[in-house]
């Protein structure tokens, strides 16, 4: 169990991308038969990428695997090191707290709104819950890297 939750957007993103691959397919095949209409597999492919996205970036995090420019971080050392480290997450944690207070304030105004998508009439909050959910599991994830409650020091030393 604690595998899974060590790892688990890894595992909701591939489990995410294998469905979008299979729907894809499935609606490219159904627009040769005519008698079979999978228009809807679009819409589970859009919400699913939404939702693939959001959790990918929270399991960059996890390991520090994100895309950066660390040309002149890299050779920084000591006290500006450790002043660029706190900075980097500080700037990290606002950005996200905006994700999370003005997501959270959309999938407030999608259920509000009774926003359903087209085709499958699916509330809208739930594409929209990514936005939120995913912050809070990037914040999480990055607490656990900076602070090494997530890994022991040596493999954190091998992360970096």
């Amino acid at each position: 169990m604690k595998k899974f939750i060590d790892n688990f957007e890894e595992y909701m993103c591939a489990i995410g991308l294998v469905i979008m691959t299979i729907f894809t397919f499935l609606g490219v095949i159904s627009r040769k038969l005519p008698q079979v209409n999978l228009s809807w597999t679009m819409e589970l492919v859009t919400t699913m990428f939404v939702w693939v996205c959001a959790l990918a970036s929270s399991a960059a995090f996890k390991s520090n695997s994100h895309m950066g420019f660390s040309f002149l971080t890299d050779k920084l050392k000591g006290v500006p090191q450790l002043i660029y480290k706190w900075l980097r997450v500080v700037i990290i944690f606002a950005n996200y707290a905006l994700w999370i207070v003005y997501g959270s304030r959309m999938v407030i105004g999608q259920i509000s709104s009774g926003l359903v998508t087209p085709v499958m009439a699916t509330p809208g909050w739930l594409i929209g819950l990514a936005v939120p959910f995913s912050a809070i599991l990037t914040v999480v994830r990055i607490l656990q890297y900076e602070l090494g409650y997530r890994f022991g020091q040596k493999e954190k030393e091998e992360l970096q």
